[in-house]
């Protein structure tokens, strides 16, 4: 057999690129049937060739020794990251979060705007279109892939409105809708709105007949008016819990119509902040592996210390990670993907093979993309990670191309 190349915590000397042809083992490989001992994930062209205990030849063996060889992560509600945010529409935001992203194992993420004057939230729009169509003509790899644009706001109420101005709200008429579709185009993935408001299933309706996904979030909707938005096609929650009515025994609300359905993935923000570690274990216990997707809610002071950032429209403080607006409301996170998990392996008690899918194969599955990422398997793009037994991120690979490390080489 060919001499393994073994790795340590430092910088690395190996470079992977998509070119390469890699076999990378680890003690622990996360796959959809279940995590596998000691195996080598081959990859070649930037994909998954076959999953075997020896080496192919013609690949490169690395042994990445005591450590877990994961999907890479999919951040489908995210704003921003280490200073940028979606909202200020330029190239080089969208670059810095995705470089920023991909240090905890993120290999595709959603570009997500918040409530804005129109104009604004149209020139985020056509910014993410036009850095998508530009990475996909010149096969340009940034750091993690942008997968598209996720509208969360303004069509909300002002009730649960969290850090959302509500003098930019909106009702979501055939009219605004159209607008987005124009400028937007295919990089359109996911609207948010609050069910009760005017026109919302109407919207719904329109939305997912152009392939959209409709997500219900910042709402003071009932039973019945979420339960309308589902029939008539809504499919995701809003990060549950925030920014929408609770459960009551009479009048199961939002929260109740989201755990109760089979038709919503929920949304979860497992930092220990937004949702108590209990109420993580129970919302899996109801609502399963399959329909419970990890997200961060990230805003641009992911990443950076302490301090006063810009959200949208609005100034929000940074405290101890905890991100506030003015009034004391929450106003995104700080939180990492890879955090999310080990809070939901080491504070919720769940499996870690379910906390990892929920933060990788549930969204690829629920954006329709899980055909080319979200899982380790034959034939899927080679986007990975691979982080220590503390869920500390060692390596990001996209399309087999090395985007962030933190390795170093030994013989």
């Amino acid at each position: 057999m060919e001499r393994e190349i073994a790795f340590f915590n430092a910088q690395p000397q190996i470079h992977f690129s998509h070119d390469g042809a890699f076999a990378l083992k680890a003690s622990q490989v996360f796959t959809p049937t279940g995590i596998l001992r000691n195996v080598y994930v081959h990859i070649s062209q930037g994909r998954i060739d076959v999953i075997n205990a020896v080496v192919k030849s013609g690949y490169v063996p690395v042994d990445f020794g005591d450590c877990k060889l994961m999907p890479g992560l999919i951040d489908m509600h995210i704003h921003g990251h280490s200073g940028a945010d979606t909202m200020d529409a330029t190239p080089k935001a969208l670059s810095i979060i995705s470089k920023g992203v991909a240090m905890s194992g993120v290999v595709g993420f959603m570009a997500t705007t918040v409530t804005a004057p129109w104009e604004k939230i149209l020139m985020a729009l056509a910014n993410v279109k036009h850095v998508m169509t530009s990475c996909q003509q010149e096969k340009s790899i940034l750091g993690a892939e942008i997968l598209g644009a996720y509208v969360e706001g303004p069509f909300f109420t002002s009730k649960n409105k969290g850090a959302h101005p509500e003098q930019f709200f909106l009702a979501p008429s055939d009219n605004y809708i159209n607008d987005l579709l124009e400028v937007a185009g295919e990089a359109l993935k996911v609207v948010a709105l609050a069910p009760e408001k005017e026109g919302a299933v109407d919207a719904t309706r329109l939305l997912t007949s152009k392939g959209i996904h409709v997500a219900m979030g910042h709402t003071n909707a009932t039973w019945n008016q979420i339960d309308a938005c589902i029939t008539a096609g809504a499919s995701i929650g809003t990060h549950l819990y925030n920014g929408m009515r609770g459960l009551h025994h009479r009048e199961p609300g939002c929260v109740g119509a989201m755990l109760a359905s089979d038709d919503v993935v929920a949304e979860i923000i497992a930092d220990g902040i937004h949702v108590h570690p209990t109420v993580l274990k129970l919302s899996w216990k109801c609502k399963g592996t399959e329909r419970l997707a990890l997200i961060t809610d990230c805003m641009c002071a992911g990443g950076l210390p302490d301090g006063v950032y810009q959200l949208g429209e609005l100034a929000v403080t940074v405290k101890d990670g905890i991100v506030r607006t003015s009034s004391g409301s929450l106003a995104g996170s700080t939180l990492s993907l890879n955090r999310a998990v080990k809070s939901m392996v080491q504070q919720a008690g769940i499996p870690e093979l379910d906390a990892v899918r929920m933060a990788s194969e549930v969204p690829a599955r629920t954006l329709g993309i899980d055909d080319r990422l979200g899982s380790i398997a034959s034939g899927k793009e080679a986007s990975l990670t691979v982080m220590d037994n503390d869920f500390n991120v060692l390596l990001t690979l996209v399309r087999g191309q090395q985007v962030f490390s933190a390795l170093s080489e030994t013989h």
